[in-house]
């Protein structure tokens, strides 16, 4: 019998199943118009808009400038509410997983964005915030909780460098390139598979809507 395993390969084994043991929100941001560069809101114009107010050479010496809709609006000369708010949201958390055959437990980060804020548009903070936590990814640390002495555990990095993670009653914090390679793997499992992680896409988007009903964003 095997009793080397490796990491990557557990995690998107259909026969070794995970749990969500938490999720813990660390970030939640929800905020109508936020100042955008003078080009998004430029950008966000009909075509038919566009053409009727083309840009001139003093305009497109402020495309960096970060504005809000309203000011956007008075640079281009056009009337107010004519370009629509976006809603500015940001999510970042933590969550732990757990093989309780194995065990073994993954403590991961996930985030919505890598930006400050995602720009959204739409109505409902509601359905925008759980859209923006269905579409989470897993990025940063990982750590690993290793106990099991019967069993070897090793990482692959992208360049199939191999590293074995230690048996220990606490944590350990994989290399950059094997958390790397290791939140590589679940996001391409989620973007592929969306099935096998809708246990943890299902516990994030109900801590994120849970925190954010505290919050009052919806």
């Amino acid at each position: 019998m095997t009793t080397t395993f490796v990491l990557q390969e557990l995690l998107t084994d259909p026969d070794v199943p995970f749990r969500v043991h938490n999720v813990k929100i660390e970030k939640l941001i929800c905020m109508p118009d936020l100042p955008l560069m003078l080009l998004a809101h430029y950008d966000s114009l009909d075509d038919a808009l566009k053409a009727e107010n083309p840009l001139t050479p003093q305009l497109l010496l402020r495309m960096n400038d970060k504005v809000t809709t309203q000011q956007a609006c008075e640079i281009l000369g056009l009337p107010q509410g004519t370009i629509r708010p976006a809603t500015h949201i940001k999510i970042s958390g933590t969550t732990v997983i757990v093989c309780d055959d194995f065990p073994l437990a993954l403590h991961l980060h996930f985030t919505n964005t890598a930006k400050e804020t995602q720009t959204v548009y739409g109505v409902s903070n509601t359905e925008l915030i759980k859209a923006q936590a269905e579409n989470f990814l897993l990025t940063g640390n990982v750590n690993v909780l290793h106990k099991n002495t019967q069993k070897t555990l090793v990482s692959l990095d992208d360049h199939e460098n191999e590293l074995v993670i230690a048996q220990n009653d606490g944590y350990t914090a994989l290399p950059n390139a094997h958390a790397l390679a290791t939140t590589g793997v679940l996001n391409e499992l989620k973007h592929r598979s969306p099935q096998a992680l809708a246990f943890l896409q299902e516990a994030i988007v109900n801590k994120v809507m849970s925190v954010a009903e505290e919050n009052q964003f919806v």
